[in-house]
């Protein structure tokens, strides 16, 4: 028994882990195993046929249904193939073959486990006498255009049955050839080529080029394989070749622009939070709109569940958002995305929202001997620049500020003891910095050399981008080994990845290890193991949770240091270092802060763990009868610890109490209620915090199935698969604050006990666990009729059931159902002529049926919680029962009807063009609902709205241009619109609810509208801004937020495009390439980032349309920018036209931010991708011994080309800031790819 050889790998240096080190074990061993295996006899394929007068392609596909074996060839070619009769009983499939083929036109060759079936070449009418020729000995190699060895391919003498087959390397030998015989080169997925020899032609370099024709095409569904002619629903795949993106490690974004439909909107670009993905639109209010991922079969379960609205906040647990965060982008062949209800029926009440199937890559024949492809990629990052803001620079500023000083702002007395201080804060306190030394103080305070000290901040102008932002290395390396036999086919991959962070706060390292092993055991029963695995070190700045507060109308985050937001929002009159070269600190939440200091001692880190195993076995019953069992089991843990040291400035906030104005000001002090008229006291002596946060999944999934697949009459098509499907999913959910902990001093921890003493008078726990348990089982059934391959028809059921919804049973179980069908009218016999000519594929397609959800359904049985009771006072303390929620025992399933109409065409065999047309009607909708508190919950989830939807999908691509050995083309356009519509909705949300950015809901608008406070004008005394009241009368420059809104706000229109789309293509010239993609979205409004308030601080930035505010009476006129108002007319001069009663000019100030002044539409379009590829030539990289060489260079996110000229210079997907969420990088990557 001979084995393949292994090349050895240099062993790593260091010490690995334990837990790696058995992974490690364990993975050589099943390699071992395999490899083994791969040795084993192959076993025979016989078939049995027993047609009369049936077309051939049907005999074809009869015996690929028995054999496995993919049959590839030319639908033209076929038409003028007669028709068979045959009967034969377990025959070889070659003698099948042969007589299948007697007196046609045709001929094949098996290439591995496919049979391609080409035309017999014509003999020449009158043959010429034939010439005695010597006979000799050929050798060469086959390769693609790329330079890739193509292994396998076939290599036959013309007119005969005489051939070879090439080597793992692309090698062939011939010998005793006529040397005027002609050889036929062949491989699946190639066209074919013809070389004339000649008594010269002993060494041959072959280069075949893709075939334009494609094979008989399957749909991955994720349950199964299906031919197309029995699939009837909207489905798109897309090659992971064409959307690749090197530099981009998150797989979630090699969907932009590729696919009619799929929309995808980058709100964060920090790794691991997902971007905004929607299949055909939103289709719930308040629930899951993200796709489902199922990857290999199996459905990929978040970690935590987040909604596609709060993607976007910037909170800590979005860095865990993206679900496939741990597949490396190197693993992935192909995407297949399932659109309506025929396409994703057999996942029911998980599909309402689309499914995305992941194909991942397998291994493959090659005769025992490993094949080693190593991919690099090193990318740096450009840094944002000023010049697209709309920020002032800080000579203007300072001209501003001193206004605002003359106007009775940054005096000593507020400006030097204010909770945030730039450089008025300063210069003040150096006023009172005394010497007894020289008897001096730092700083006169004198006209003369107060300006002296403001001019170098006057001149500072200060790059933050510079500073915070670097050109730094992400740098990606996968390394893969695909090995196997005709019996065991091996695939092993494993890549790092290494970010140091496009900021001074931020960076991440990814390592991931796949494995996967393809068995045939016997003629009857194929198995498939997999194991995927992911580790995750990653580092962003120190974030809370955002804050909402509906009073004053403003979003805020307590010790937000985001580096982007920074930049963006801190004035370019403070500088990061001062004359000597220090750190220069500022003030905030009355302590230090220097924004270098704090990325090195306020941050997070997360540390991620994903591993899975999966097992698959296929057992043959009967020749049309298949059994199959599916089994999974994952284990994920993302632990986040945010540390918080000794000199950051939430640490050092919970011990400012300089002085008593200080104290009485800081809320980060504790007022005891002992001693209630003592002064705020410090509750965090020393130390800092240590704050833990750990998620926890486990998930069991198992799937038993029955296919029955079988061709009677010759006609007649038929494939029934039934299904059981049982998924369990434990959440789990631990948060600890780590008190007290001192960083400096060995981990120390000695805490304040007044600090417990304040958390538990204010019923605040500082530690807490919450988990959740998930259980769903479902039964399905799909059947498949074609009659003729001319018309197909296609029914689904399924009976879903979980844990999450109510007791009563029409709640707690769901049955969704669909029925299709398609039109091939190109089978048609009166098809033909010049319009076949023209368009050489017709399908047309109809689907209708219904999907579900669960939405965000919880408590089917009433909740109850142990609790503490509110007390002042340890000894009144007492236990109790905190009712979590009311039973909800009506809660049912979100459910949507779809009802799709597409057809695909072919156009000369060149061109796809696919359309689509949906209707969709959402129903039970599940969201919160305000009740009168009946039982003790004022809040309870419910089925409260339903929804309509329409839409259409276009999209053309193919190869316009392709020369075999000369240019090639290869385009894809398209796009798609989307509008939905609230039909049904029980709640009235409030004004602060509906003019978020996120955007709010209204009955008979969009699903997420941009709403805004309708602006009056500015008052023409004093400039402030003034609104309509709700019965639009008059106006009012208060409005209370929470009231509700009824129809009081101005809609823009809908907060996600309405039409998105891509443009890709590809051009090729022998080993150049070129390629570049487009995207673009129209239709959607965006709310501007707040920039204008009552007072500003001199922290901050200020934007440069307060060039063209309010100065004098009449100004309101040609302006809509409000005035500086002076601290008096705050206070006291702004009124309230209803009833004129004075407001703070806070509210009319905050409310400006959210009005009809402060929104931009979302179009734009963008240079998404562009990439220059270069094959070295074979006879460069055979010396290195290598079958293939490419490198690349790489642009990402280039230019934005266009977008509203309102926005500002902002970036229209990413329209919040702050915590850890950062803009998409525009980025250079070079990569190299290797085939040893």
């Amino acid at each position: 028994m001979k084995f393949p050889a292994y090349e050895s790998v240099p062993p790593l240096r260091g010490r690995l882990p334990a837990k790696t080190c058995l992974i490690m074990r364990l993975i050589v061993l099943l390699t071992t195993v395999a490899t083994l295996q791969a040795s084993a006899a192959g076993w025979a394929q016989r078939v049995t046929i027993n047609v009369k007068n049936a077309p051939v392609e049907k005999v074809f596909l009869e015996m690929r249904r028995q054999t496995g074996y993919q049959f590839v060839f030319n639908m033209q070619m076929l038409r003028h193939a007669h028709r068979v009769t045959l009967s034969v009983r377990d025959v070889p499939l070659e003698d099948a073959l042969k007589l299948s083929l007697v007196g046609q036109p045709l001929t094949y060759t098996i290439i591995e486990d496919a049979v391609v079936i080409k035309p017999v070449e014509a003999p020449d009418p009158k043959p010429a006498a034939p010439e005695v020729r010597a006979n000799i000995d050929v050798t060469g190699v086959v390769r693609t255009s790329s330079g890739s060895p193509i292994v396998g391919a076939s290599v036959m003498i013309k007119g005969t049955q005489i051939g070879t087959t090439t080597d793992a390397n692309g090698r062939f030998e011939l010998k005793n050839v006529s040397e005027n015989a002609t050889l036929v080169f062949s491989s699946v997925g190639f066209a074919p080529r013809e070389v004339k020899l000649s008594a010269t032609t002993t060494t041959l370099n072959i280069v075949l080029q893709p075939a334009e024709e494609k094979m008989e095409e399957v749909v991955v569904t994720g349950y199964q394989t299906i031919d197309r002619k029995l699939f009837t629903g909207a489905s798109s795949k897309v090659n992971a070749k064409e959307a690749e993106r090197n530099g981009v490690p998150d797989i979630s974004r090699m969907l932009e622009g590729q696919v009619a439909g799929v929309s995808v909107q980058n709100v964060s670009g920090t790794f691991g939070a997902a971007p905004k993905i929607r299949v055909r639109g939103a289709t719930s209010l308040s629930g899951e709109n993200k796709p489902l991922w199922v990857v290999d079969g199996i459905i990929l379960e978040d970690v935590v569940n987040i909604s596609n609205e709060a993607l976007s906040t910037g909170d800590a647990n979005t860095l865990i958002g993206s679900s496939v965060a741990g597949l490396n982008p190197d693993d992935i062949e192909s995407f297949t995305i399932l659109k309506d209800a025929a396409a994703t029926a057999m996942y029911g009440a998980r599909a309402m929202n689309g499914v995305i199937v992941v194909n991942t890559k397998k291994g493959r024949n090659t005769n025992g001997k490993p094949q080693i492809n190593y991919t690099g990629t090193f990318t740096t990052y450009l840094k944002p620049s000023y010049n697209q803001f709309d920020i002032m620079n800080s000579a203007d500023q300072l001209n501003v500020l001193i206004e605002l000083e003359r106007k009775g702002y940054y005096l000593h007395s507020n400006a030097s003891r204010s909770k945030d201080g730039g450089i008025y804060y300063k210069m003040y306190n150096q006023m009172y910095e005394y010497d007894p030394v020289t008897d001096t103080y730092t700083l006169k305070n004198s006209d003369e050399d107060r300006l002296k000290f403001l001019e170098r901040y006057a001149k500072a102008n200060t790059d933050w981008f510079d500073i915070l932002f670097r050109n730094s290395l992400l740098q990606e390396h996968s390394l893969s080994v695909t090995s196997g036999s005709a019996n065991s086919q091996t695939y092993f991959s494993t890549s790092m990845m290494k970010d140091n962070g496009m900021t001074l706060g931020d960076n991440v390292s990814r390592y991931t290890a796949k494995f996967r092993n393809n068995l045939r055991l016997s003629d009857r029963l194929r198995a498939e193991f997999l194991v995927n695995g992911s580790i995750r070190d990653q580092r962003t700045p120190g974030t809370l949770t955002r804050n909402s507060d509906p009073v004053y109308g403003v979003y805020s985050r307590d010790f937000d240091i985001n580096p982007y937001s920074y930049a963006l929002n801190t004035s370019r009159l403070m500088t990061a270092y001062d004359e000597n070269g220090d750190l220069e600190y500022f003030v905030r939440n009355y302590a230090p802060f220097n924004i270098i200091n704090e990325l090195n001692t306020n941050y997070l880190t997360l540390k991620g763990i994903d591993l899975q195993v999966q097992l698959g076995l296929k057992y043959k019953v009967l020749r049309d009868l298949e059994y199959s069992v599916d089994f999974a089991y994952r284990y994920a843990n993302t632990t986040r610890e945010h540390r918080v040291m000794e000199g950051s400035n939430m640490a050092e906030a919970f011990r400012a109490d300089y002085d008593a104005t200080i104290a009485a000001n800081n809320i980060n002090l504790y007022t005891d209620p002992d001693d209630p008229n003592s002064l705020p006291v410090v509750v965090l002596p020393e130390g800092g915090f240590f704050n833990t946060t750990i998620d926890n999944l486990k998930n069991l999934y198992f799937r038993q199935n029955l296919e029955y697949n079988t061709t009677f009459n010759d006609v007649h098509r038929f494939n029934f698969f039934g299904s059981m499907e049982v998924r369990s999913t434990d959440r789990q959910n631990s948060s600890y604050e780590g008190i007290g902990y001192q960083y400096e001093n060995g981990g120390l921890v000695n805490p304040n006990y007044r600090f417990f003493k304040k958390m538990i008078e204010g019923g605040d726990p500082y530690f807490g666990m919450s988990y959740g348990k998930e259980r769903f089982v479902a039964f399905m059934g799909r059947a498949a009729y074609s009659f003729n391959d001319k018309y197909s028809v296609n029914a689904t059921a399924r009976y879903d059931g979980s844990n999450k919804m109510g007791k009563s049973k029409v709640a707690r179980w769901l049955p969704t159902w669909n029925v299709s069908g398609a039109w091939h009218i190109d089978h048609e016999d009166f098809y033909g002529g010049k319009v076949a000519d023209i368009i050489t594929g017709a399908t047309l397609r109809a689907t209708y049926g219904m999907t579900a959800s669960i939405g965000n359904a919880r408590n089917s049985s009433a909740v109850f919680y142990n609790q503490v009771t509110y007390r002042p006072y340890d000894n009144e303390k007492e236990s109790g029962i905190f009712l979590s929620g009311l039973e909800n025992s009506e809660l049912t399933w979100e459910k949507m009807y779809e009802l799709n109409i597409g057809t695909d065409l072919a156009l000369w065999n060149k061109i796809n063009v696919t359309i689509d047309w949906y209707k969709r009607k959402s129903f039970d909708l599940i969201g919160s609902l305000n009740t009168s508190g009946i039982g003790g919950q004022f809040v309870k989830v419910a089925n409260y709205a339903d929804m309509k939807a329409k839409g259409f999908e276009f999209t053309i691509a193919g190869n316009p241009i392709n020369q075999p050995k000369g240019f090639r083309w290869r385009t894809q356009f398209n796009f798609a619109i989307n509008k939905n519509e609230i039909t049904n909705l029980e709640i009235n949300p409030n004004i602060w609810q509906n003019v978020r950015a996120e955007g709010g809901m209204r009955k008979g608008y969009p699903q997420r509208g941009l709403y805004s406070i309708p602006f009056a004008g500015l008052d023409p005394v004093y400039g402030y801004p003034t609104y309509h009241t709700p019965d639009g009368k008059s106006t009012t420059s208060y409005i209370r937020l929470q009231d509700a809104d009824d129809n009081y706000t101005i809609y823009h229109g809908p907060t996600d495009p309405t039409l998105t789309g891509g443009f890709y293509n590809h051009f090729s010239f022998k080993g150049i390439s070129v390629s570049a993609l487009f995207t673009f979205a129209s239709g959607n409004y965006i709310r501007l980032q707040p920039a204008f308030a009552a007072s500003y601080s001199d922290m901050y930035t200020m934007s440069n349309r307060m060039y063209n505010r309010w100065l004098n009476p009449g100004d309101e006129k040609r302006t809509n920018i409000p005035s500086l108002a002076g601290v008096y007319h705050v206070n006291y001069a702004i009124r309230n036209n209803d009833n004129n009663q004075v407001v703070s000019g806070v509210y009319p100030y905050n409310a400006y931010n959210y009005s009809t002044e402060s929104v931009a539409k979302g179009d734009f379009i963008r240079l998404k991708r562009v990439s220059i590829d270069y094959d070295l030539p074979a006879r460069w990289i055979s010396v290195f011994k290598l079958r293939s060489a490419q490198i690349s260079l790489v642009g990402n996110n280039i230019a934005l080309l266009y977008s509203d000229k309102h926005l500002y210079g902002a970036d229209p997907e990413f329209f919040n800031n702050g915590g850890v969420a950062m803009p998409i990088p525009r980025q250079y990557t070079i990569a190299i790819k290797l085939g040893i």
